[in-house]
């Protein structure tokens, strides 16, 4: 059956409408204030170190309680398992070394748009991808006794070609839900590689136990960021139990998200969030357009030139 364009255009304006009533109220900021609001909630957030991480090593870590307070923790895991009840999982993923993959989260649980307008982890995506990054997709991996490695990849493959910029145009954060460990199939990374700019060659992507790799073993709580030209996979779980994690990519706004989030949020998520939230939904950006064409009010919400960091 055919999708009414004329009515999806209509309920995608209405839902801009508000976007817009949100973004005047509170405006983003560009140029030379969006540094300087950068530099603010960097000194806020007391994420100095996190920053300097991300540039010499390419991901950061933040400990349990700096990112959210930990019964937030326990609220992602009690959704998530519901959810892991009630929906079908990727297939794919379990044999990829993925896990078991929940997509589309987002609208399922207010707990998830917590846990992404978290204030910290949040400033380091303004770091990475700037203030009108867009929230590429909301996806839980549940990995059980036995799943397979996760090869080595960077998240810039396949979306960019090489070799890459400097700058992120994708980034991850990671909510880590349960305790990483090399038993229970952790993340593993390779320090600096974001640096290299271009894609894990063939012969390396199942190198985990190359000398330059190093397994994250963090505690529950933790979440980790990372560029998107970071070297990373994950190493094949051996222990019982599952391993829960919430990932939320980001890309910048020139960047097509991966989930069409603009057709999943409601107006009580924009009511009940900052505006920022309308921002990572993609309701700020000059596109998509459907039937009504370009709105020209929409194309004047765009980010000025002057920072890197709009």
């Amino acid at each position: 059956m055919a999708i009414d364009r004329f009515q999806l255009a209509d309920e995608l304006n209405a839902l801009r409408d508000l976007a817009s009533q949100k973004w005047k109220d509170d405006p983003l900021p560009v140029g030379p204030a969006a540094t300087e609001r950068l530099k603010r909630e960097i000194e806020e957030n007391d994420l100095h170190k996190s920053i300097a991480e991300l540039e010499t090593d390419g991901y950061t870590i933040l400990p349990p309680g700096k990112a959210a307070p930990l019964d937030l923790i326990e609220r992602l895991k009690v959704a998530m398992e519901r959810l892991l009840q009630s929906q079908r999982t990727d297939t794919m993923g379990s044999s990829s070394g993925l896990g078991s993959t929940l997509f589309h989260m987002l609208p399922e649980d207010p707990v998830f748009e917590e846990a992404l307008m978290a204030p910290a982890p949040l400033t380091l995506v303004s770091y990475l991808v700037g203030y009108r990054a867009k929230l590429s997709q909301c996806t839980g991996l549940i990995k059980d006794q036995g799943a397979p490695a996760l090869a080595l990849h960077a998240d810039h493959s396949g979306k960019f070609p090489a070799p890459w910029g400097k700058l992120s145009n994708y980034t991850v954060v990671t909510w880590v839900l349960t305790d990483y460990t090399r038993e229970n199939g952790a993340l593993c990374v390779w320090p600096g590689s974001h640096r290299f700019s271009r894609p894990v060659p063939p012969d390396m992507i199942m190198a985990h136990d190359h000398e330059e790799i190093r397994v994250i073993e963090v505690p529950a709580g933790s979440v980790i960021a990372w560029h998107g030209s970071l070297w990373h996979g994950a190493v094949p779980r051996t222990a019982e139990g599952k391993r829960m994690t919430l990932v939320l990519p980001h890309v910048r706004d020139s960047v097509q998200a991966q989930e069409m989030f603009w057709a999943s949020t409601t107006p009580e998520m924009i009511e009940r969030n900052p505006a920022r939230f309308c921002t990572l939904m993609g309701l700020t950006s000059a596109g998509p357009w459907i039937q009504d064409g370009p709105s020209i009010e929409r194309l004047q919400m765009g980010p000025s030139v002057g920072s890197q960091f709009e």
